[in-house]
């Protein structure tokens, strides 16, 4: 993968990273460069998600090269709202893990220090180590896939906040008599750029979405964007994700619209949003964080 920051560090030990999305879960074995030495996955199951993951976590370090440095460190990312600093998780569409202990078990399971924070931070970190933000300082990272997820990076520093979720996005209010969201509350972000928020609402594959439904999308996420932009003062969002992806040049072509009209001020006449052209994997994401800038990133 392309290397953007000008201080990477080389042939550092590799780092173990833990993906929980809601449909999978993901464990890799990750380099300094970014690349995946060993990788493995798993449905997401219905119960026993602890011990799921934890027999995937010991294929892995089974499965790696024994040419391979041993890993140093623990990366874990997790959608949803999370506790960075009590290392606990709240993953939408995963009943059982309701302020769940993944730092603890993970520390307990490797005997390594584990970084948890969000898959949007995760996105963050990875956008500056691997991808396009090297060289910008203060940015908004989004990713719109099965849930909404982001993070905000300020003067090279992520935020953090009182729990980790600073530059979250998910549930910004941008139309106060909208859509039902699963956090209770309406008119948040989610449900009109989530996958799984579209296809339960069309009833069809997101693929299938009219123009309408995609324009809409655009509307809101130009709107959250827009209220993010004016709160932190950042000029670039970078912006991705499986919705993205399907949605494509209608969606963004919206949301920059948006974003025009209701950034009036000159400090966000500059705001830019970016759709990276290298794709980045959670596995990749959630390596990140342990090598990161993040607020707990240097922890030993």
């Amino acid at each position: 993968m392309s290397d953007h920051a000008p201080d990477r560090r080389r042939d550092e030990p590799p780092v173990l990273a833990v993906a929980v999305e809601p449909a999978r879960l993901s464990a890799a074995l990750v380099d300094d460069r970014g690349e995946v030495v060993v990788r493995d996955r798993v449905s997401m199951p219905a119960r026993d998600v602890w011990r799921t993951l934890e027999r995937l976590v010991r294929r892995v370090l089974a499965a790696a090269p024994t040419s391979s440095a041993p890993f140093t460190r623990v990366g874990a990312s997790c959608v949803g709202p999370v506790d960075e600093q009590a290392g606990t998780v709240w993953p939408p569409y995963v009943a059982s893990w309701s302020s769940f202990a993944l730092r603890d078990h993970l520390e307990s399971l490797t005997d390594r220090p584990t970084i948890v924070a969000s898959a949007g931070a995760a996105a963050a970190e990875a956008e500056r180590l691997h991808g396009e933000a090297g060289a910008v300082s203060s940015y908004l990272a989004v990713v719109a896939d099965a849930v909404v997820g982001s993070a905000c990076v300020i003067d090279d520093v992520r935020l953090s906040g009182a729990h980790g979720n600073a530059g979250a996005i998910a549930h910004v209010t941008v139309d106060p008599l909208g859509l039902p969201c699963w956090c209770g509350g309406s008119g948040c972000l989610e449900p009109y750029l989530s996958s799984i928020a579209l296809e339960a609402e069309l009833n069809r594959p997101l693929r299938r979405a009219n123009a309408s439904t995609i324009e809409r999308g655009g509307i809101m996420l130009g709107r959250a964007i827009a209220t993010m932009c004016a709160t932190v003062d950042v000029d670039t969002v970078f912006v991705t994700g499986g919705v993205v992806d399907v949605f494509g040049d209608a969606l963004l072509h919206t949301a920059r619209r948006e974003l025009a009209a209701r950034s009036r001020l000159p400090n966000l006449s500059g705001v830019t949003i970016v759709e990276p052209v290298e794709h980045i994997g959670p596995s990749v994401r959630a390596a990140a964080l342990a090598r990161g800038r993040g607020p707990m990133a240097t922890m030993e």
